[in-house]
């Protein structure tokens, strides 16, 4: 992992019954890097196998106290197997490599009123933003969408920071009983900005109803978690790669970027969710799906460029700039 850094796991607590906090520090007590709301880790997590997964957690804490980074890890049953070895096999005491914080989805200065939604483990993120925001007495609401009051993680903080500006949504499993997005941003106070994270359905809904409220793109802001799932349907192609004339098989069930890393190719890259535009590509041929969130629609249809981390081939090979 580039730009590295050795964090000590100093707490380890039960949050909800999935989700655990643990809180990182300096192992010699010194201050951490600085980084804004919105930020993330990348955490290399020692598996049973003996392997390392890299996975990202969105730090909870507030900017203003380098002494600590406070994690939040919802325990995924049908996961790859990072985050039940943040639960099963992490303890207070042990050292974790980790990355630099990265932001990509950081607060804009200035705005007339902050609208932040969050679906379970979103919360994190969400929850350093309302620590600025309450420290700099902004107007600000927060939405937290969660099955049942007791999946709601962080929420006493969260009440005594936002105090009334909180609405927990509790919708017992069935979106239809939860917040209703469309009257939430038609309502909104002009020139408000959003701010989501949460599940790709949630994420997805708020977006398609500040779209609809005609809201502008540079006021939706939100970040999704985990690497987009292949959709059914989805087939085998080749891509070209134009500089080194190698051609690489993707497979139905990965992306172009995982397939590009197994070739030893290694273009530059961060969120693997279609989020940050880092791995934004130059397509010399072919059709491209476009699955990612941060090319303009302008950018898509001129289908100069690609996103290779969740975006494929629509029919036929691609061949691409690399």
């Amino acid at each position: 992992m580039k730009d590295s850094q050795q964090l000590v796991v100093s707490e380890v607590l039960q949050a909800t019954a999935r989700i655990r906090r643990f809180v990182l520090r300096h192992p010699q007590g010194d201050a951490l890097p600085a980084f804004e709301a919105g930020a993330h880790l990348d955490v290399s997590i020692p598996l049973a196998t003996g392997d390392l997964a890299v996975r990202s957690y969105s730090i909870a804490s507030s900017p203003a106290d380098c002494s600590h980074y406070l994690l939040g890890v919802l325990r995924e049953d049908a996961g790859k197997g990072g985050s039940a070895a943040m639960h099963g096999r992490v303890q207070a005491g042990q050292l974790l490599t980790c990355s630099l914080p990265k932001n990509h989805f950081p607060l804009v200065p200035e705005s007339p009123h902050y609208l932040l939604v969050a679906g379970g483990i979103g919360i994190t993120p969400i929850l350093s933003m309302v620590r600025v925001l309450a420290a700099q007495a902004r107007t600000f609401s927060i939405h937290y969408c969660v099955r049942s009051a007791d999946d709601a993680a962080f929420v006493d903080e969260l009440k005594a920071l936002a105090g009334d500006k909180l609405t927990l949504h509790c919708d017992g499993g069935d979106p239809t009983r939860g917040v209703d997005l469309d009257l939430l941003l038609r309502n909104a106070p002009a020139g408000a900005d959003v701010y989501v994270c949460g599940p790709r359905g949630l994420n997805e809904a708020v977006i398609g109803a500040a779209r609809r409220a005609h809201w502008p793109d540079e006021r939706i802001h939100f970040e999704f978690f985990g690497a987009a799932a292949p959709a059914d349907g989805d087939a085998a192609f080749r891509v070209v790669l134009q500089q080194s004339g190698q051609t690489v098989e993707v497979a139905s069930d990965e992306s172009i970027l995982d397939a590009l890393i197994r070739q030893g190719v290694e273009p530059i890259y961060d969120c693997k969710r279609g989020e940050c535009g880092l791995c934004a590509t130059t397509v010399i041929e072919g059709e491209v799906d476009h699955r990612d969130y941060v090319l303009s629609p302008d950018d898509k249809t001129s289908r100069k460029q690609m996103c290779v981390c969740v975006s494929r081939a629509r029919c036929g090979d691609l061949t691409l700039d690399l």
